[in-house]
């Protein structure tokens, strides 16, 4: 575990997407390249494929579909992974090692103004907490157990025309202003997807509606 993050003060996600998928819009499992602060890429995450079945159910569910997803090093071994149940309002996300043992959780809070995730760690204790205001669509602040500003989760915007056309995202997020365990950090990567899971996977057929 303390190999895959080696220190590095950010990490970048970027979903790949599939030509046909952004064609026809026809969601396929998730996959992202995982790089350090080097721009060195050191894994990726992929969501798990369970045959035809899955991909109906991805489709109608969209967004609030169960989801297994798995986290590689730069060597195809498998690192962590992380299951979300079905949701309807609130999506958690546990997060485990290769070897099963439960590194943290991730869970939804309700917000007017803001979007809010608390971060468990193995223990079940909230170390932290994600918020971002609504119309600040892009940018996730990370706050420690007593509400002190630590670290961020931002999304490249890359233009609507660019966000029309390939619906790939590209996240970034900054360690470096706390000292996080690995278990924290591995909590924190997963949170990274979950956002991207929750709140910018339809985006597509939303911005489309904008420009109707």
């Amino acid at each position: 575990m303390q190999e895959f993050f080696k220190n590095s003060p950010q990490l970048m996600i970027k979903q790949v997407k599939e030509m046909f998928e952004i064609v026809i819009d026809w969601e396929t499992a998730n996959k992202y390249a995982i790089y350090n602060s080097k721009e060195q890429k050191i894994g990726f995450a992929a969501e798990r494929s369970h045959g035809i079945f899955h991909k109906i159910i991805r489709n109608i569910m969209r967004s609030h579909r169960s989801i297994d997803i798995d986290i590689w090093n730069s060597e195809n071994q498998l690192v962590f992974t992380g299951k979300r149940p079905w949701y309807f309002f609130f999506s958690d996300l546990i997060v485990k090692d290769k070897d099963e043992k439960i590194l943290g959780e991730i869970k939804t809070r309700f917000g007017i103004l803001k979007r809010k995730y608390d971060l468990f760690d193995q223990n079940g204790k909230v170390f932290g907490s994600i918020e971002s205001y609504r119309w600040r669509l892009w940018t996730f602040t990370i706050y420690d157990h007593i509400g002190k500003e630590i670290g961020i989760i931002s999304k490249k915007w890359g233009g609507v025309l660019k966000e029309v056309l390939t619906d790939s995202d590209q996240f970034t997020i900054d360690y470096s202003k706390y000292q996080w365990t690995d278990e924290q950090r591995a909590v924190l990567l997963f949170s990274c997807l979950s956002i991207d899971l929750d709140f910018f996977e339809d985006n597509s057929s939303s911005v489309f509606s904008l420009m109707d």
